[in-house]
């Protein structure tokens, strides 16, 4: 019968005994003897419907001696050898090739167990892969006390029988695994299938207000759909895709952009900057030239003519809003993260450097210290934090866009010490005000305010994001953990997500303006619950 488990194994005193590696001329291992038991266990596992895999550093053909001298060699599906990868463990190539050779994906992830000796190797590989890790601690050889936090394993055993116990109880947690795992999935999948629906419903107040109101003067047609709202759904759009590699969400992707291609892009401003992000990366990916270059052009427009403050920081400029002398916490979100992989994707340093900047100005200027908590934004004019609000997902845009941006590995170490201190700072706030039914009010700190289903959501996914990206310790799953059933609950059988507040202007004079917000579907709530959903299933 075949089994929910996966099992990736090291060899060397996981399996092999490596004291009793013999070596020729080459420093090939030409014959070795198992571990005590882990043939007979390895052997059993397969024949149990496990599906296993090699997953060593080490030379191809010494693995092909040892494994055929003691007839175990079918016992591997896949043979993931650090000679042919290129590189060793903890790399995540290793483990990148084995998801390929096997077959698997992001979805996967919950139900793969790395089994291995070394702390430093298999166990921190596993950590940083997110997937299971267990300590295989038989051999005197190699560390025995974690010296770094990612080197802390899930399970430890001293036995291949203790082994074979825990592999028997990981498979019974995995069928409960399964049943939310399958319940989340279709879900994600309903979401995705009415995220096209509202990707096209136009925004008629939006469209209105700019009859009067379009600053640039230019087609207002060009706005229809190509607005903050459809860049943020569009992100969500593409992580859905290079988690379960399905061609029909890429299809969708290069509709929207060859539709808009056709019909011309709008000025340029820090909301319509957000759909460029998805774009860079579906151009990074195709290699094709009409979507990177426009991105290009963007990018460049974005250094070379934004509206600045005072310190060189992005003022929040819209498209029917000068906001002069403004920061406003979205901007890290719409912009700065696309201006940022535009600079790794060109490998363009000033890019790079604006993007470390303006990360920095509004971390200075918009974070709360005592709280940890952001503000919506910052007035050069009247210096002041407007209403002092702590808007739910105007957070939740920092809550993401720093985990993003540090995946993007284009900063320095010590601005990526300085923007992960502050992400922990904020979870730590966020975790005092999480509501009794697991969601966040759109007030953060006032309960009196209604729970926000998108703000739930993006806290929530930037939580796990920080977790699997080694930015905040695993106690913090938890409270992401805790939205998971509510934001089911938000979800109508049509895969529409509900309880989200509709977009929101600056509160200049009262918090009490973020509580009339009304509430209504938006592309960005499905983006934002396909997210948090999507990343929660790898993290079951």
């Amino acid at each position: 019968m075949s089994r929910n488990l996966i099992i990736f194994t090291d060899s060397g005193d996981t399996i092999i005994d490596e004291g009793t590696q013999i070596f020729d001329e080459r420093g090939i291992v030409v014959s070795a003897d198992p571990i005590p038991g882990a043939g007979e266990v390895l052997r059993q596992l397969k024949e149990e419907g496990y599906r296993i895999a090699l997953v060593a550093d080490g030379a191809w053909e010494s693995f092909q001696n040892v494994y055929r001298e003691n007839g175990l060699a079918d016992c591997f599906e896949e043979w993931i050898v650090s000679e042919t990868v290129g590189e060793q463990k903890p790399a995540r190539a290793m483990f990148d090739a084995a998801m390929e050779k096997m077959g698997l994906t992001e979805a996967h992830k919950p139900f793969i167990v790395m089994i291995g000796n070394n702390l430093s190797r298999d166990v921190a590989g596993a950590n940083r892969y997110g997937i299971t890790s267990v300590w295989l601690d038989w051999s005197p050889r190699y560390f025995h006390t974690p010296q770094e936090p990612d080197w802390q394993p899930d399970y430890r055993v001293k036995t291949p029988e203790e082994l074979r116990l825990l592999i028997r109880q990981l498979e019974e947690g995995c069928v409960r695994k399964r049943e939310l795992a399958d319940r989340i999935a279709c879900k994600i999948h309903r979401m995705a299938e009415a995220f096209s629906k509202i990707l096209y419903e136009p925004d008629d107040s939006f469209l209105k207000n700019m009859e009067g109101h379009n600053l640039a003067g230019d087609d207002i047609s060009r706005y229809r759909f190509w607005e903050w709202t459809q860049g943020v759904g569009l992100f969500g759009l593409w992580k859905l895709y290079s988690y379960e590699k399905k061609d029909s969400y890429l299809e969708i992707l290069k509709a929207y952009y060859d539709r808009q291609i056709e019909t011309g892009f709008p000025a340029l401003n820090v909301n319509t900057a957000a759909p460029y992000l998805a774009m860079s990366f579906l151009a990074e990916h195709t290699g094709e030239e009409r979507y990177m270059g426009p991105c290009v052009e963007a990018a460049e427009e974005i250094m070379a003519s934004f509206p600045r403050t005072k310190e060189g920081g992005f003022q929040h400029r819209t498209s029917d809003s000068v906001n002069e002398g403004e920061l406003w916490d979205d901007t890290l979100y719409m912009t700065v993260l696309f201006l940022a992989n535009m600079g790794r994707i060109l490998k363009n340093e000033e890019m790079k450097a604006e993007a470390e900047y303006q990360f920095l100005l509004h971390e200075k200027y918009l974070c709360d210290k005592a709280s940890g908590l952001w503000y919506h934004g910052w007035s050069f004019l009247e210096e002041s934090n407007f209403a002092g609000a702590f808007w739910g997902r105007g957070n939740c845009w920092i809550t993401m866009a720093i985990p993003e941006y540090l995946a993007m590995d284009v900063c320095s170490r010590p601005v990526r010490r300085m923007l992960r201190n502050a992400l922990r700072a904020q979870i730590e706030g966020l975790r005092r005000h999480q509501a009794e039914n697991g969601m966040w009010h759109t007030l953060i700190d006032d309960s009196d305010s209604y729970v926000e289903a998108s703000a739930t959501c993006g806290f929530a996914y930037g939580i796990l994001k920080a977790v699997k990206d080694g930015l905040v310790e695993k106690s913090c799953l938890e409270a992401a953990a805790r939205a998971v059933e509510p934001i089911l609950g938000c979800i109508t059988k049509d895969g529409v997500v509900e309880q989200v507040s509709y977009g929101t202007p600056m509160g200049r004079v009262s918090k009490e303006f973020y509580k009339g917000i009304e509430r209504k579907p938006m592309p960005y709530g499905q983006a934002l619950a396909i997210l948090f959903l999507m990343e929660y299933r790898t993290m079951l």
